[in-house]
């Protein structure tokens, strides 16, 4: 367990007393939901510190998630095929830095980076008139590949070249389909897992959630874990009030998800399955 950390940029993550902590919050609202490059450069001497230590690393909200395009650019290894799990591609326009939205095109870019993989995308940013904010460019080269949960439209097939699967009418298993995928990639892994690829059922994050169980994510992560040379994980509950007028119309606008009233119940919750993650990690190590 020492090989992991908490980035605890927000105070959501609960986990026992001996997995060492490092203070973000100073950056919260920097960092928050979106960051200017320049804000994400000024955190680069401090990720890279951590990576040298540390290989699974816990980051609190999904608001944060894009903090793995930081993570993944100081790993020390080539070839990354980078697996993520998630409710949303991750993939979208974002013209005012870098995004939880957004970062996966960025990290596509990396030259340490090989290849993508998102599996469990059921959310509407395949869907309607959200289709075109998808960057279509990397998923045409081949770079990322979208594992859709969700109906894939005729249009989104087009865009893509047909570089997106619906994968529900596979008579396999997500984890068969993801140990076929990184057996053909055949590089070291790095993993990211946003909980908001879960049914709302088993847990609540912040954000709209997905149709994977427990137990499905769970499998996978086992399936993979030989592979894995360092993971991240996302989608601890917590709230924050915007000082940035533009933060808090964006966020809003952006499937902000209610807090339940229950917080205690579903910290307890997102603490149980954080431990599970560690036990199919223990591995890794730095």
């Amino acid at each position: 367990m020492q090989d992991a950390l908490i980035l605890d940029f927000d105070g959501s993550v609960s986990l026992p007393k001996e997995i060492p902590r490092l203070d973000m919050r100073g950056c919260e609202e920097r960092v928050r939901y979106y960051s200017s490059f320049g804000d994400m450069t000024g955190l680069e001497g401090i990720i890279k510190k951590a990576v040298e230590r540390h290989r699974v690393f816990f980051l609190g909200n999904g608001d944060f998630h894009h903090i793995s395009y930081l993570l993944i650019k100081h790993m020390p290894y080539d070839g990354l095929h980078v697996v993520l799990f998630d409710n949303h591609p991750d993939n979208m326009f974002f013209p005012a830095g870098i995004h939880c939205g957004s970062w996966v095109y960025h990290a596509s870019k990396l030259p340490n980076v090989t290849n993508i993989s998102v599996f469990g995308i059921a959310s509407k940013d395949i869907r309607g008139l959200n289709i075109i904010q998808n960057r279509f460019s990397v998923i045409r080269s081949g770079k990322v590949k979208y594992y859709c949960l969700a109906p894939v439209s005729k249009l989104m097939g087009l865009l893509s070249e047909n570089g997106i699967d619906d994968i529900r009418a596979s008579q396999k298993s997500v984890a068969e389909i993801l140990k076929e995928e990184a057996q053909k990639k055949r590089g070291p892994v790095y993993l990211s897992i946003d909980k908001d690829v879960l049914s709302g059922e088993t847990l609540r994050t912040g954000w709209d959630q997905g149709r994977m169980q427990e137990n499905e994510l769970l499998r996978c992560i086992e399936e993979i874990a030989p592979s894995v040379i360092a993971a991240d994980i996302v989608g601890d509950i917590s709230s924050y009030n915007y000082k940035s007028r533009l933060k808090k119309i964006m966020r809003l606008i952006d499937r902000y998800e209610q807090m339940p009233t229950n917080i205690e119940k579903e910290q307890f919750k997102h603490r149980e399955l954080n431990m599970k993650i560690l036990s199919l990690l223990k591995g890794i190590s730095a």
